[in-house]
């Protein structure tokens, strides 16, 4: 199960990569849950809210995924199989750096870590991992990064787009006004991958 999928990318990609699992993908967007739905022949999708009751029933999931969304630990605890996991994925402080900056965007929260562990209650941590890389990214790359954030919550739709427009003509505008190849930007990906199992059942990690 994908808590919060959008357009169900993550969940497509980790179906292909598991023989015959089903996934079942949610979001509250209605235009994402479209997307998701045709993202994988085994992957079903439906418009919810992570924090009301999910339309799923109790001790059917294995993995439920949350990838950057808001985390419901009682619903995900309710749903989740003896000896299933949570796999949490949230940014850290130097995602999308320098873009973050450069085009105002919402930073990380410094208390956002000491939230998530508040926030699964009933779960232990018994895996995490941080994961840097670096991207280059044109301006399509950049809107679909920038929608992935906060900042698509809490900034004026047209305000963002000029914004990432203004920063990919900057400095691609030639003395002589030849055409110019479309400008890529590099920056940079930096997230933990946080791995969840119920306080029953958490192995203890030397």
């Amino acid at each position: 199960m994908d808590a919060g999928a959008g357009t169900g990318h993550y969940l497509a990609d980790v179906l292909q990569a598991v023989d015959g699992g089903i996934g079942v993908a949610f979001d509250v967007s209605k235009h994402a849950v479209r997307r998701a739905a045709r993202a994988h022949p085994r992957l079903g999708a439906f418009v919810a809210d992570v924090w009301r009751p999910l339309p799923i029933r109790s001790g059917v999931a294995d993995v439920v995924m949350d990838v950057f969304a808001p985390r419901n630990s009682a619903e995900f605890r309710r749903v989740l199989r003896p000896g299933g996991a949570v796999v949490v994925v949230t940014p850290a402080p130097a995602h999308l750096s320098p873009l973050v900056e450069d085009l105002g965007l919402l930073s990380v929260d410094e208390d956002k870590e000491r939230r998530l562990a508040r926030g699964m209650e009933g779960f232990t941590e018994v895996e995490r991992r941080s994961i840097t890389f670096d991207m280059e990214l044109d301006r399509d790359g950049i809107t679909e990064v920038v929608r992935m954030g906060p900042s698509a919550w809490h900034t004026d739709p047209a305000e963002l787009a000029g914004r990432i427009a203004g920063y990919i003509a900057r400095d691609t505008a030639t003395p002589s006004g030849a055409p110019t190849k479309p400008r890529k930007v590099k920056t940079q990906a930096a997230f933990h991958l946080s791995i969840f199992e119920t306080v029953s059942q958490a192995r203890i990690i030397p």
